[in-house]
């Protein structure tokens, strides 16, 4: 195994960048100096941190990268990626490659007036006070070294604003594409969305590699949901088998806004998907659902916080992980109740399925209540497929592998069908079946 890297060297080539955009800007800089000055006291995690217990990032740390600075990929490479990918279009679309959106290939229909859907580097220059106002307010990167990654040196990335009383009828999709390189490279992206009062939008991210060369996607996402505002996010993260991907999406509601939460991974070597929920105003709501994939020898883990601030606020959490080969999975889920939040209803549930006997799963559903009038449950489950039912299949002529793939796909159906989004989950169900199955086409029984 090669030596680990000083944080001195692993950072120098992002140091030595000094076309970040927004350079020049008092508040944008101060934020990145103090960022950078952050992650160097904090060190990258290790597994003694309780949070990140299940998250090994030495393989990161060893890894030399490069600063992704955009591509210009082979033509052909592009529009296969794009042709299989959910939006086919229709939607809104932003598309990234390599850590950069590229304009030609970005499709924007006629957004509704006054609603901004732009690259975080036209933002800065376009409308930097709403940049000024959010950023970094919601995802704080004082204990989180990957996030005080993004401050410092995010370079592009997702930014919306909705205005008072518009819905966007039409989801935007925010597509990002890495490709192969001869030297692996990593992205620092930095996403915003504002969703101003009984304003309503869905955003939907896809990271996709169709290689299995070694990069990073380090992404923080923050999303703004003032009163009354309807906000849904579907992350769909199916990176190449080689690749490492680290999130951290933060979310602030303000009174009665509801957001809903879809995260489904099938890729990456290694993955961590955080994700924290402050419902700060009263009759404020939120959904949570997942899914992850595993097989191989990947690793994911997933990290939750639900925190209920204001009273009469609902959550409602439901994660489910499918495993098979030598793959570990990894869920925490905290939901905090705090002394004012009464009335509070929340719900965690995490059920787990694994197919061979070395994968691996490791469940922490966690309740931490302050306040007296309210209702919570909490529950994790896992197990193998249950036998009385390939029994039953099997009794009707259908082979034991056949009959395992029916009932895994039900399985992990059931959290994609709660995507709102039809193009969406028609993407996912093939996306998950050849990730269980590699060269089996699942047909349906008869």
């Amino acid at each position: 195994m090669a030596p680990t890297l000083s944080l001195t060297d692993w950072i120098a080539p992002w140091r030595a960048t000094e076309d970040l955009p927004g350079r020049g800007r008092p508040w944008l800089d101060a934020m990145r100096d103090a960022a950078v000055s952050r992650f160097e006291d904090l060190g990258t995690p290790r597994r003694r941190w309780e949070s990140w217990r299940y998250t090994d990032v030495a393989p990161i740390v060893q890894t030399t990268f490069e600063p992704a600075r955009g591509g210009t990929p082979a033509r052909g490479e592009i529009e296969a990626a794009l042709a299989r990918l959910p939006g086919g279009g229709r939607f809104h679309r932003l598309v990234f490659v390599d850590g950069i959106m590229v304009s030609p290939l970005t499709i924007l229909h006629e957004l509704p007036a006054g609603v901004r859907a732009l690259s975080f580097s036209d933002a800065i220059e376009q409308i930097p006070e709403l940049l000024e106002q959010h950023l970094g307010k919601v995802a704080l990167y004082e204990d989180n070294p990957f996030t005080a990654l993004t401050a410092a040196f995010g370079r592009d990335g997702v930014v919306i604003h909705v205005p008072k009383g518009i819905v966007v009828d039409r989801p935007i999709e925010a597509i990002w594409l890495t490709t192969e390189r001869a030297n692996p490279i990593a992205n620092h992206a930095r996403n915003l969305l504002v969703a101003e009062e009984s304003s309503a939008v869905t955003l939907i991210d896809v990271f996709h590699g169709a290689h299995n060369g070694v990069y990073l996607n380090n992404v923080t996402t923050e999303i703004v949901a003032g009163p009354n505002a309807s906000v849904t996010h579907t992350r769909i993260q199916e990176e190449g088998r080689s690749a490492f991907h680290v999130a951290d999406t933060k979310i602030q509601q303000e009174r009665d806004s509801q957001v809903h939460s879809h995260v489904v991974t099938t890729g990456a070597r290694s993955s961590r998907n955080e994700l924290g929920f402050a419902l700060a105003g009263p009759g404020a709501s939120c959904v949570l659902n997942g899914l992850f994939v595993l097989n191989g020898n990947q690793v994911a883990d997933n990290m939750t916080l639900v925190d209920h601030q204001s009273p009469h606020c609902t959550s409602s959490e439901f994660y489910k992980g499918v495993l098979d080969g030598q793959s570990e999975g990894g869920f925490t889920g905290r939901v905090l109740v705090r002394e004012d939040a009464q009335k509070t209803d929340a719900e965690q549930n995490n059920r787990n399925l694994l197919l061979s006997d070395d994968a691996q799963i490791n469940t922490r559903p966690q309740l931490e209540i302050y306040a007296d009038d309210v209702k919570c449950a909490h529950g994790a489950t896992t197990g193998q497929l249950d036998r009385a039912a390939l029994f039953y299949l099997r009794a009707r002529g259908i082979d034991e592998i056949r009959a395992r793939q029916i009932l895994t796909r039900a399985f992990a159906a059931e959290i994609i069908e709660s995507i709102p989004v039809p193009e969406v989950r028609d993407h996912l169900l093939p996306v998950v079946e050849d990730r269980l199955c590699p060269g089996h086409a699942l047909e349906e029984a008869p």
